[in-house]
């Protein structure tokens, strides 16, 4: 699979929403245009990529509708790693989306938009209770191995 076959599935399927696309324009692979709206971009990759990720937060400069497309992978594999570029591109305010190399279905996963932080309360009283209950500082950061909690105190 190369980045050349998820053009066409991305044109034809931003052209079916009134867009006019065009290729390889500036440093962008895909820009599509509407009237009176700004550009949306779609950065084309053959997979999950930390390079694919910078290239789509370069692209923001430009634009706020930046999105990243890659081929559907098939398994739990790559549903899991969709789940986790999900959150990646949601907190990032990317869109993701994923063609299906079999028939060049395209899948929108997620728009584009501002990120809104939900904190989890009970989360946030449960690591202040376990902070609480603890005396003196035993542990050392950033290691995982032999914890003391406040039960083991």
């Amino acid at each position: 699979m190369r980045e050349t076959e998820l053009y066409a599935p991305v044109k034809a399927f931003l052209e079916g929403q009134g867009y006019e696309v065009k290729a390889e324009v500036g440093p962008a692979d895909v820009v599509a245009c509407r009237d009176g709206e700004p550009p949306v971009i779609v950065e084309l990759k053959t997979g999950f990529s930390l390079t694919l990720i910078h290239q789509a937060i370069a692209r923001q400069a430009i634009t706020d509708a930046v999105y990243i497309a890659v081929p559907r992978g098939k398994g739990r594999p790559f549903l899991a790693a969709l789940k986790n570029m999900k959150t990646l591109c949601r907190r990032l305010g990317l869109g993701v989306v994923t063609v299906r190399t079999t028939d060049g279905i395209v899948e929108v996963h997620l728009d584009p938009a501002p990120y809104k932080p939900r904190q989890s309360g009970r989360k946030r009283e449960r690591l202040l209770h376990e902070f609480a209950r603890r005396s003196g500082d035993p542990n050392t950061g950033g290691t995982r191995g032999g914890i003391v909690t406040a039960y083991r105190q």
